[in-house]
C-alpha cells in the first residue's frame, strides 16, 4: 500500500491553508492600520501636540491644518509667538513629526521632524533627555524681526545645532556654527552709511554650556568691512540682563565709506599698524559699551 499520496496531499492542503491564513492575517492588519490612519482624528493629535509643546517651553503657539502621515506622525502648521517685542511671530510650515524608526524601542525613543521655516527649511532629531541635532538653511532671518526695529539684520542663514539637556538651562550645553550670506544691515541712513550697508558673508561658530554662550569664531568678509573676533556672552532673560564680553577686530577695505571710517574714529582706538580697530565691547546686549 502507497501511503505517501495521502500523506502529500493532505500536507500541500495544510501547506495551503497555512498561506491563506497568512494572508488573511496579513490583510486585516494592513486594513486596521490603514482605517486608523485614514479615520483617525488629526485634530485630536494637533490640539495634544500643540499644549504639550506649549506647557514645556512656555510659549504661546497655534496649530492648523493637521494631517496624519503613513505609517506614523502628523503634518501640521504651526505658528509660535515668542516672548519679545522685538521679534514676530515664527511660522513652520508642513512641519513633518515622526517617530526615529531605530530607536523605536530603546531606552532613549527620540523623533525626527523637518518642515519650512521663512522660506527655508530645517530637519533634525530629538528625544526626551533633551537632546537636539538640527540643521537649517536658507532662512530669511529678516522675517523674525519686528517692522518696529530702528535696525534691522536681512540675509540667508544656513547652520548647525547640536544640543543636550536643553530643556533645563541650568544644565544645558553644546555646539553650533552658523554662517549668514547676503547680509545687510537696514536703518543706519542716519549715520551716513544707506539704506542697506553690505556685510557680505559673516560665520559664527561656539559653543554653550547653561547660560554662557562662548564665541570661537568670528569672521565677516565680503562686505563694506572686514570682522574677526570672539567673545563671551551671559544670557539673561533679556537684552537688558545679557552681558556683554567681546574682543572684535574691524578691518576697514577700499570699499568702506568715508562716514564709517570717521565713526571709527571717533570711538578713541588708534588703528593698528594695518588699519584695523580692536573694540573691547562689555555692557549688555541692550547697552554695550567700548573699553
Amino acid at each position: 500500500m502507497n501511503l505517501s499520496k495521502p500523506f502529500s496531499g493532505g500536507w500541500y492542503r495544510l501547506a495551503g491553508n497555512r498561506r491563506l491564513l497568512l494572508g488573511c492575517l496579513l490583510l486585516f492588519v494592513l486594513s486596521a492600520c490603514l482605517s486608523f490612519w485614514a479615520f483617525f482624528p488629526a485634530e485630536v493629535v494637533q490640539r495634544r501636540l500643540v499644549q504639550e509643546a506649549t506647557r514645556q517651553t512656555g510659549l504661546q503657539m497655534t496649530g492648523r491644518n493637521a494631517s496624519l502621515l503613513f505609517p506614523l506622525g502628523i503634518e501640521l502648521d504651526l505658528k509660535v509667538f515668542p516672548q519679545l517685542p522685538e521679534m514676530n511671530p515664527i511660522d513652520f510650515s508642513e512641519l513633518q513629526i515622526a517617530p526615529v524608526w531605530t530607536r523605536l524601542f530603546s531606552k532613549t525613543p527620540a523623533i525626527s521632524v523637518q518642515g519650512g521655516l521663512a522660506d527655508g527649511n530645517f530637519s533634525g532629531q530629538g528625544d526626551q533627555t533633551g537632546r537636539v541635532d538640527l540643521e537649517f538653511s536658507n532662512l530669511a532671518v529678516g522675517q523674525f524681526q519686528s517692522e518696529a526695529l530702528p535696525y534691522q539684520v536681512a540675509g540667508r542663514l544656513q547652520g548647525r545645532l547640536v544640543g543636550e539637556q536643553l530643556a533645563s538651562s541650568s544644565a544645558a550645553k553644546g555646539e553650533f556654527a552658523l554662517r549668514l550670506s547676503e547680509a545687510s544691515v537696514k536703518g543706519l541712513e542716519g549715520f551716513g552709511l544707506g539704506e542697506n550697508f553690505s556685510l557680505g558673508v559673516l560665520e559664527v561658530e561656539g559653543k554653550f554650556s547653561k547660560r554662557r554662550l562662548s564665541l570661537e569664531k568670528v569672521v565677516m568678509i565680503d562686505g563694506l568691512i572686514e570682522m574677526s573676533g570672539g567673545g563671551t556672552l551671559l544670557v539673561g532673560d533679556t537684552p537688558k540682563k545679557t552681558r556683554l564680553n567681546l574682543n572684535i577686530r574691524l578691518h576697514p577695505n577700499q570699499s568702506t565709506p568715508a562716514a564709517l571710517q570717521d565713526l571709527l574714529g571717533l570711538t578713541g582706538v588708534k588703528p593698528a599698524a594695518d588699519g584695523s580697530y580692536l573694540l573691547r565691547i562689555g555692557g549688555t546686549l541692550a547697552r554695550p559699551t567700548l573699553h
